[in-house]
């Protein structure tokens, strides 16, 4: 549903063109990570909205111990 709102992709847009992260080749015998966007309003003392945030959060619970860093 966020990803269709203009305000929430322009904060997806954002953090893109801030490279905060970086996309590298996939080393041989890998495999991928899953992610996800999790959004969030921020809100002003008086109740209204501040802005709209977003996160992209990895899904760590796909790693192997000792393996994936």
């Amino acid at each position: 549903e966020a990803l269709t709102d203009p305000k929430w992709t322009q904060a997806m847009e954002a953090l893109e063109k801030g490279v905060t992260w970086e996309l590298v080749p996939l080393s041989i015998g890998k495999s991928t990570m899953g992610c996800r966007w999790v959004p969030a309003i921020k809100h002003k003392v008086d109740g209204s909205v501040e802005r709209y945030k977003t996160r992209l959060v990895a899904n760590g619970y796909t790693q192997s111990y000792g393996v994936d860093r």
